[in-house]
């Protein structure tokens, strides 16, 4: 048997973190099979699903370096297929016409079965209709009564027996003629021959649902395997209230898709005790056996942990043409050639004292930002006090023939420090603020260094007339 699996979003919000480990775990297990990982956009319900979120969980996946094997599935396209299979099973009786309304369904249907317990059975699931009313309808498939429970076997959860008094007579089809999920899934999943659908466990009850359609057109169903969800640090289910929760949320952060796709993939799934690695190293080590049953908790320290260690693995220029990336991307900033290069000169300095890009971003500010925004940011950190300490330091500086380099830049501060009874930092940190716009930043002398003689003290004697007025 071939193993083809499949991720199949709605366009009806951003990726989750959820979804795109769902992705990836379909990915890997495809991969490590030596099978075929697929893409379905399930688009039928048009009031919620919207293109334009198609396409950024298209690029987000890419983004992830996820690669599907075939064209993707618009499930939309397949509205034909799905009405044929739903025409079928109207006509054999193992789907009906339901004309109920609202207040038929809350006042009478359910009131019904309160008697013996059961969920919702329609009333019209035994009538026999010759003339079908003008009103409007859905076609609802008819739970069976016999047998009253379904059993299967999960590759994760084990073997699951489901009481099908819980599942109600539910809705294949609605009002306008389309498809709902569980009848288009089966049919979709049926057609491009997936062998496993791996999801996480809130789509149990679908999954009886959607056995129930593969039993009632004798289909024979794939494997299924559910993913415990990933919870948030006080173990409830991680949403938009933990505030990080959408994919988008680490692209703008300036997280790398490699330690993105690390992390993810030791969310609930683990191999011996490794936890820093690559893509090529998870296939050859995924199973779905590796995948635990209990909840996993998304740990943002353990995130940064993980991307530090990609971002210090790579090479300067690698860094430096990702960031510049990320800047136009997510920041709409463009720089000069001249600027890029001391960016290149100062990655070096920076790289290990951060984890994202966006942290690289912020520590490279003072590079490349407008002139009066740093000047807010000097004045609302340097001491009046600088002001003469600054002042006699410029002065001492222009005064001799230096070399302008980090090495002679530290002997000079040094000496002068010296000279003067002033420690490094007396020097050192209204230096950072002035150049930089910030108390904390790499060494100063390399900064100086990287900034230029003029540049330098372009800064130094725009700050000091600051501080006079």
């Amino acid at each position: 048997m071939e193993i083809r699996t499949r991720f199949a979003p709605s366009p009806t919000g951003d990726l989750h973190i959820g979804g795109a480990r769902t992705a990836l775990f379909n990915y890997l297990f495809a991969k490590s099979m030596k099978g075929k990982f697929l893409l379905r956009i399930e688009d039928t319900d048009l009031k919620r699903s919207d293109s334009s979120l198609s396409e950024k969980i298209i690029n987000d996946i890419k983004w992830l370096n996820i690669p599907w094997d075939e064209e993707i599935v618009f499930q939309q396209q397949n509205q034909n297929k799905h009405k044929q299979i739903i025409d079928f099973l109207l006509e054999k009786g193992l789907a009906f016409r339901c004309y109920s309304n609202k207040e038929d369904l809350t006042e009478t249907s359910f009131r019904a079965n309160e008697i013996r317990g059961a969920v919702f059975r329609s009333p019209w699931r035994d009538r026999v209709v010759k003339d079908q009313p003008s009103m409007q309808n859905v076609v609802r498939f008819k739970v069976p009564s016999d047998p009253s429970r379904i059993n299967f076997t999960d590759k994760i959860r084990g073997d699951l027996s489901w009481d099908l008094n819980n599942i109600e007579d539910f809705i294949i089809a609605r009002s306008d003629g389309s498809s709902t999920y569980n009848l288009a899934v089966v049919v979709d999943d049926h057609n491009m021959n997936i062998s496993h659908v791996i999801r996480g466990e809130d789509h149990l009850t679908n999954t009886v649902k959607q056995l129930l359609i593969y039993r009632a057109l004798d289909w024979v169903p794939p494997i299924f395997a559910h993913i415990p969800l990933i919870h948030n640090t006080i173990g409830e289910k991680l949403s938009k209230r933990d505030g990080k929760s959408n994919l988008l949320d680490f692209k703008h952060e300036g997280f790398l898709p490699d330690a993105m796709l690390n992390y993810l993939a030791r969310l609930g799934w683990s191999y011996k005790n490794e936890e820093y690695f690559n893509l090529d190293q998870a296939i050859s080590w995924f199973t779905l056996e590796g995948i635990g049953k209990s909840p996993s908790k998304f740990d943002v320290k353990k995130l940064l942990y993980l991307s530090k260690k990609h971002l210090m693995a790579k090479p300067v220029n690698e860094i430096h043409e990702s960031l510049l990336r990320y800047m136009e991307v997510y920041k709409n900033i463009n720089i000069s050639e001249s600027c890029s290069k001391k960016l290149s000169l100062f990655l070096p300095l920076v790289v290990e004292r951060c984890a994202t890009l966006g942290e690289i971003f912020e520590s490279s500010l003072f590079l490349f930002e407008e002139e009066d925004v740093r000047l807010k940011k000097v004045l609302a950190l340097l001491e009046h006090s600088s002001k003469k300490t600054l002042t006699e330091f410029v002065a001492a500086i222009k005064s001799i023939n230096l070399i302008w380099n980090a090495e002679c830049l530290n002997k000079f501060i040094n000496t002068y420090c010296h000279e003067n009874n002033l420690k490094f930092r007396d020097i050192g940190v209204p230096l950072r603020i002035v150049l930089t716009g910030s108390a904390s930043s790499p060494s100063i002398v390399h900064i100086m260094e990287i900034l230029g003689e003029q540049k330098t003290l372009d800064r130094l004697n725009l700050s000091i007339d600051l501080i006079k007025n």
